[in-house]
């Protein structure tokens, strides 16, 4: 009894450690960032292209925002994998029933698509011409020539 305590423990103390060092590395669909994050949402690295500095301070800030939240989202999504291997998925799928889902169980698009401006009317739409009623619809079959 006392060996598996003990390898439970050596188990526990390595899985702490790999989760420690964990990260995650996430690019912005419009490839315009990239972000790599720990799944306590600690930024270890960040790359901007730079074209996406010529759009102006908001557009680099939600970019950025977006692509920290999907790093993180990917670090914390690889930390319950790495829980479920070492711990079984029993236990995994007991920590998601404290810590919540797992980010990409949550969602499947984690990137909200922008807004359009509310400034923008919706294109005019354009009225139906009236349905003229045909007079002589059915004047091809009363012709009797054109019947044999």
């Amino acid at each position: 009894m006392a060996a598996v305590n003990e390898e439970r423990m050596r188990a526990t103390e390595q899985l702490q450690r790999e989760l420690g060092v964990l990260t995650a590395t996430a690019e912005h669909p419009n490839g315009m960032c990239m972000v790599t994050a720990s799944p306590k949402g600690e930024i270890k690295a960040l790359h901007l292209h730079p074209a996406l500095l010529g759009q102006g301070a908001q557009a680099v800030g939600q970019v950025v925002t977006e692509t920290v939240r999907l790093a993180t989202n990917a670090a914390v999504q690889a930390s319950f994998n790495k829980m479920a291997l070492a711990l079984g998925d029993g236990m995994a799928i007991d920590v998601e029933s404290i810590a919540g889902d797992s980010p990409f169980r949550s969602t499947w698009n984690p990137v909200v698509p922008p807004k359009a401006p509310a400034e923008q009317a919706p294109p005019e739409r354009r009225q139906r011409s009236p349905r003229v009623e045909d007079p002589d619809e059915d004047a091809f079959f009363e012709n009797p020539l054109w019947r044999r």
